[in-house]
């Protein structure tokens, strides 16, 4: 067998074969590093040992037991099970598998088994339906706290632990440690391998707990110090240009005129917050320090015109600008309110898409090299090696998360032409709320705009949760606001039966995949009940072309499609005023995160706006986070308990937002483990020497498996 490490591909361990490697690859799992953190969500205690004697109805119970009756199948049955008698010394209990004919070879009189399972009634007499039974033999006291993994339809859980152990195995001598000496030694931490395997494989809760707690510190460290060891940080000595100059009398008379025109032209006064971060921002551009801010605002506060207005002054003082978004719809969205709010004042905006005719490309890239364009708004093809800048000055990120480090640095670092200049200013913009302390961890030293108020003339959304889909409610408030002339939209977790929203969460649903509304699912319920011959409907998802989703987006804000069926694909940036009624199909698999930057694609007219959250849900946690959806609109609020209710997991959520989920860590309530990690490893490079050189090495080699690479391949 070829040599593993903890990059290969997950299907070169031993019974993992492209079908089972492919269902992997629905949970996140590609490579032999990810199997090995692929950790359990909760553990099943089969340790305390009962007595059949005792057990009741609906009591889950483990015992060792010796095979009464030999396993017998009723081949006359459609369901054939198989059924034999067990018992413990005290009482016999009869055990039924179906679908499972194998136990008539595997089991027969007189053999020492060990049971878990819940004890049903079958008539008057105890009975076990496919409960767990094995060879006492093979059973070890230390393997009897089970551990329970997120799984996905055609993945057998029985598979799992095999192929973690023969991946740890394989692979314990490359996993490297990057917890700095003093918090192993304080806590007690063990080897990477030996942790893993513990978290995995735990003989007590206790155990079990010590390993989570160690990754958490892998995790926050590899997150928090991996990210700035990867784009190299600020360097010391990069200097940027000075785009504006310092002092009140600095600027001419023809820019003072010619700002003050695009600040009038505006059509809305603006927020005292956005007053704010545009001054914080231009502060920053008088200095050769290159900036390195992050602007964070709730739904609709007016983000994307402090970046149009930052990206002004640059051009009024000469220079260029880009704006990266993550979608081509969100880029044509930013590049349709740059050329409305600087319409008028003589500055040349281009927009840059991979789609963009190789003609139109030729001539916006002349105009970039010869400085012709100023501001430049565009998706990852602006990153490309071809594209030459004459003066550029500024980048701009918009949810910088879903750039690769190693993209950005493609715009963030220019060619020392003599000048000393060798970076540009970077201004990072995020939708997502998130506390100062996880901004650290996430974004590190970067200074922070918040924005929280919101424009005058926003539109309050009324937010109601309805537990059926069955109800009239929802199609009559549809219709209702169709009948006015108005748009909506459907949201929903899955595009069809066999592919999810990558944005969905499961682990507060009660409700199984297969009862989940597909889009295509949900297009043909409204073909169904005629609504789709009085109003057209059309559907959108993240996996069609850039093309087909373009044209989609424009014919939705044209008017020409009145209901829009769509995953989480809309969640930024899509903003249509005409559209002020929003479903949220099986609301529950979606975070409040989530749910509010959906609901803010509402409410941006002067009519009001109605979001339905619909879920048939009974689990008591996530109706308590729909109860929050209708009760807050402050997006602030609703991250902080996003991150206090996901428990172990990433508060971004998905793939969609570009950082890999956490599996150990929880950016709530390990924050305070986030900080001291970090502090611990920057104070053991303050000091250099050998540890300092080890731990940079590790941290390097550990992020670029467990983060890097997931990042740069969105």
């Amino acid at each position: 067998m070829a040599k593993v490490s903890l990059s290969s591909p997950v299907s070169v361990i031993p019974g993992i074969g492209p079908a089972a490697a492919d269902r992997l690859a629905r949970l996140d799992v590609t490579t032999v590093y990810d199997l090995i953190n692929f950790l359990p969500f909760r553990y099943n205690d089969w340790s305390r040992v009962g007595s059949v004697y005792d057990a009741r109805e609906g009591d889950e119970i483990s015992f060792p037991c010796v095979v009464m009756t030999a396993p017998n199948t009723n081949i006359r049955s459609r369901a054939r099970p198989t059924t034999f008698y067990v018992g413990d010394g005290h009482m016999r209990i009869l055990l039924t598998f179906f679908n499972s004919p194998y136990i008539t070879r595997k089991f027969a009189v007189g053999d020492e088994c060990f049971v878990h399972g819940k004890v049903t009634l079958f008539g008057t007499k105890l009975q076990m339906v496919n409960p767990y039974i094995e060879k006492k033999s093979k059973v070890s006291p230390d393997a009897l706290i089970r551990p329970v993994y997120h799984m996905t339809e055609g993945l057998k859980a029985s598979f799992l632990p095999k192929w973690i152990k023969s991946a740890i195995d394989l692979c314990k001598d490359e996993m490297v440690c990057v917890i700095p000496d003093e918090i192993m030694q304080r806590e007690g931490f063990v080897s990477p391998a030996e942790a893993y395997y513990n978290v995995h494989f735990p003989r007590s809760f206790e155990e079990s707990e010590k390993a989570r707690r160690q990754i958490a510190y892998e995790e926050l460290i590899l997150l928090g110090i991996g990210m700035k060891l990867a784009g190299q940080g600020q360097a010391e000595g990069e200097v940027a240009q000075r785009v504006i100059p310092k002092g009140s009398g600095a600027l001419s008379d023809d820019i003072k005129t010619r700002w003050k025109g695009i600040i009038g032209n505006l059509g809305f006064k603006l927020t005292e917050d956005q007053v704010r971060a545009v001054k914080e921002i231009q502060m920053d551009l008088q200095r050769s320090v290159p900036m390195n801010r992050l602007v964070q605002g709730d739904v609709g506060s007016g983000k994307t015109a402090v970046a149009v207005l930052t990206m002004a002054m640059t051009a009024l003082m000469g220079k260029q600008s880009v704006l990266l978004a993550p979608t081509s719809v969100l880029a044509k969205q930013h590049y349709d309110t740059a050329t409305k709010l600087l319409e008028g004042s003589g500055i040349n905006v281009v927009l840059l898409l991979g789609k963009t005719k190789q003609s139109s490309k030729n001539e916006i890239k002349a105009q970039l090299a010869a400085g012709e364009a100023s501001v430049i708004i565009g998706t990852h093809a602006l990153l490309n090696d071809d594209i030459k800048f004459k003066d550029l000055a500024l980048v701009i990120a918009d949810e910088q998360h879903r750039f690769g480090v190693k993209q950005r640095e493609k715009l963030l670092i220019k060619p020392d032409d003599g000048s000393g200049v060798n970076s540009v200013h970077n201004l990072v913009m995020t939708a997502t709320p998130i506390p100062r302390t996880l901004a650290l961890v996430l974004y590190g030293d970067m200074a922070t705009s918040t924005i929280r108020q919101k424009p005058a003339g926003r539109q309050k959304i009324t937010t109601w949760f309805v537990p059926s889909k069955e109800s009239s409610d929802i199609t009559d408030v549809i219709r209702t606001k169709l009948e006015a002339g108005e748009q909506a939209y459907i949201v929903c977790a899955k595009i069809d039966d066999e592919t999810s929203d990558p944005n969905v969460v499961t682990q507060y649903s009660d409700i199984p995949d297969s009862g989940i509304t597909s889009v295509m699912q949900m297009k043909e319920n409204l073909d169904k009940m005629g609504l789709t011959r009085d109003y057209s409907a059309e559907v959108l998802y993240g996996s069609m072309n850039e093309q087909q989703k373009l044209g989609v987006m424009e014919r939705f804000l044209s008017g020409e499609i009145k209901i829009l069926i769509s995953t989480t694909v809309i969640e930024v940036g899509v903003d249509n005023p005409n559209a002020n009624v929003m479903v949220i199909m099986d609301a529950d698999r979606f975070g409040l995160s989530t749910l509010h930057q959906l609901r803010g694609r509402i409410g941006r007219g002067d009519k009001k706006a109605f979001c339905i959250l619909v879920s048939e849900t009974r689990s008591e946690l996530a109706l308590t986070r729909m109860k929050m959806m209708c009760e807050s609109d402050d997006g602030f609020e609703l991250a902080s308990k996003d991150l206090e209710l996901r428990g172990p997991g990433d508060f971004f959520g998905t793939r969609q937002h570009g950082i890999p989920q956490l599996r150990a860590a929880n950016l709530y309530t390990d924050i305070g483990i986030a900080k001291e990690a970090c502090d611990a490893v920057n104070r053991v490079f303050d000091l250099g020497g050998e540890e300092a050189d080890r731990l940079k090495d590790a941290i390097s080699r550990m992020y670029q498996l467990r983060f890097a690479g997931k990042m740069e391949a969105l």
